[in-house]
């Protein structure tokens, strides 16, 4: 019986490993990488943490060179002015380049921007060095080995500080004289080196890669990289991008860093791999009111983070729009109209952000809408400038499901922090305030249901806290049910502690539960 026993154990055992392979079988891997990119005027940085330091006495101390700092050319006398003139050397301050992880990596070092991107640039020539030997960044690698367990960050023993410096060539000509220098990069890519052993060997990220980064200053170079791009690429603005009236559209798995820059026109973003768009601004002018700064496509993915996007159109187009998949975190809408809209089966997650508009900062619509819209808010702000009942925080018209976990939701003098007229929404935390903090309606013939489910948050009215009502047009509403277990309420007058309603006896009779609130039952 025993041997028995030990035999089914065993054949168990083998059946969760074949089940485990199996289940790998089909994954896709990811390696770690990091870029540390400055140059005069932009550091970027990813997830490896490698770090560009420069140093202004001569390699005694080292200090971080932050996200988008200006690196100055140093002169031999203090307080003259650079001034570029036939003859003159200028070098910036030392570099070097750190390892502040546990990982070994490896790295490679590109100096962008040298090819026009300032007129005079085409005068100057630039030049490397590790100490006095010049070094070639074509074929140069570097390797750092992880940060030890005292925590002291390691550098490259091989190539310990650069000198990078511009001689302004002594033929120059008249031509040259007033310009400025701008637009030059210096960007260290960095993966995982072949190092850290695992059971078997080192060699398990032996085929790690660098990302690649594009640099662009101009409309022309911004629609060739994207059309040029592969995945997995970054192309990063370098100067402020005027594309105006045009739409371009991001398709492949790119990254768009606008590099604290603005690009102005229209993103549209269509393709079914993950898509990136941070650090900057998006601003659109377009007048039609189908028009977006931003619109993820139906099956689209994108990520959008610090950025800013504004829509100056005042025919109700808006900032964003969704029809897709998007996450946006720690961006800030800005729109004369509409901010952020979500049509059809859109899956969104919205994570501290602020969306400012004249209309209603977040909306959706019962005709642009299905059951399997999933909206999801995470803090922020949310505010509405307007004065008519199209000036809510949020306008819940779709059927699908919200659900709001924190921020602050403030509608119009005629609007409501939250208006819902379908689908369903949880409540667990955030602050509603407007002429009424919650206000819920079968008022159209295209509301068919309501759930309003809150567990926390406060709402607060100049009329009531809570309103809800039918009217006649709402009598294809087969659902209207109203569940209240905590949360604070404030209105006016008599609805101080109790909710306004308005029923027609001919529509679907709420199904009121409150419990756990300071609200009352009517």
């Amino acid at each position: 019986m025993e041997n028995k026993n030990q035999k089914r154990a065993l054949s168990f055992s083998m059946l969760s490993i074949v089940l485990c392979v199996a289940m790998l079988i089909g994954t896709t891997f990811a390696w770690f990488t990091d870029n540390a990119s400055t140059g005069v005027n932009l550091i970027q940085a990813g997830t490896l943490d490698v770090e560009l330091q420069k140093s202004e006495d001569n390699g005694k101390t080292w200090t971080t060179v932050e996200e988008n700092e200006s690196l100055a050319f140093q002169k031999a006398a203090e307080g003259e002015e650079i001034l570029w003139e036939p003859g003159v050397t200028y070098n910036l301050p030392l570099l070097r380049v750190v390892n502040k992880g546990n990982l070994a990596l490896k790295y490679k070092i590109q100096i962008s921007g040298l090819d026009g991107n300032a007129e005079l640039l085409n005068a100057i020539d630039f030049t490397l060095k590790n100490g006095e030997e010049m070094v070639d960044l074509t074929t140069y690698e570097g390797h750092i080995a992880g940060m030890q367990e005292s925590g002291s960050p390691t550098v490259d023993k091989e190539l310990s500080s650069l000198t990078i410096s511009g001689h302004m060539r002594e033929s120059a000509g008249n031509e040259y004289q007033g310009l400025a220098l701008n637009g030059i990069y210096i960007t260290v890519a960095a993966t995982q080196d072949t190092v850290e052993h695992d059971s078997n060997d080192n060699n398990y990220d032996q085929n790690a890669d660098y990302e690649n980064i594009v640099f662009v200053s101009k409309p022309s170079e911004l629609e060739e990289a994207i059309n040029t791009a592969q995945s997995g690429d970054i192309i990063s603005l370098t100067q402020d991008v005027d594309m105006s009236e045009e739409t371009f559209e991001l398709s492949k798995a790119v990254t768009l860093d606008l590099g604290g820059k603005t690009l102005t026109g229209t993103v549209n973003v269509t393709g079914s791999d993950m898509a990136m768009i941070r650090n900057g601004t998006i601003v659109s002018n377009k007048s039609e009111s189908a028009n977006s700064a931003v619109c993820v496509k139906t099956n689209a993915f994108a990520t959008l983070e610090s950025v800013n996007i504004e829509a100056n159109s005042d025919s109700k187009a808006y900032a964003v729009a969704v029809y897709g998949n998007c996450f946006i975190k720690n961006s800030t809408v800005k729109s004369n109209t509409y901010g952020f809209a979500c049509y059809w089966s859109s899956k969104v997650t919205v994570e501290n952000t602020n969306v400012t508009a004249g209309g209603h900062a977040i909306s959706t619509a019962a005709a642009f809408s299905n059951p399997d819209m999933m909206i999801t808010i995470k803090g922020g702000t949310y505010a509405s400038s307007g004065s008519e009942w199209d000036s809510c925080a949020v306008y819940w018209a779709g059927h699908g499901t919200l659900k709001v976990e924190d921020g602050t939701f403030t509608g119009g003098s005629n609007g409501a922090g939250i208006y819902q007229k379908n689908g369903t929404v949880h409540i667990s935390g955030g602050s509603f305030s407007a002429k009424d903090g919650a206000k819920l309606g079968a008022e159209s013939k295209d509301s068919t249901e309501i759930s309003f489910n809150v567990t926390g948050g406060t709402f607060t009215g100049t009329r009531a806290g809570l309103y809800y009502k039918t009217t006649a047009n709402g009598s294809n509403c087969k659902q209207f049910d109203i569940t209240i277990t905590g949360g604070t309420f404030a209105g006016e007058g008599e609805y101080k502690n109790a909710p306004k309603v308005e029923l027609d006896q001919s529509v679907i009779k709420p199904g009121v539960k409150i419990t756990g609130s300071n609200l009352s039952e009517q």
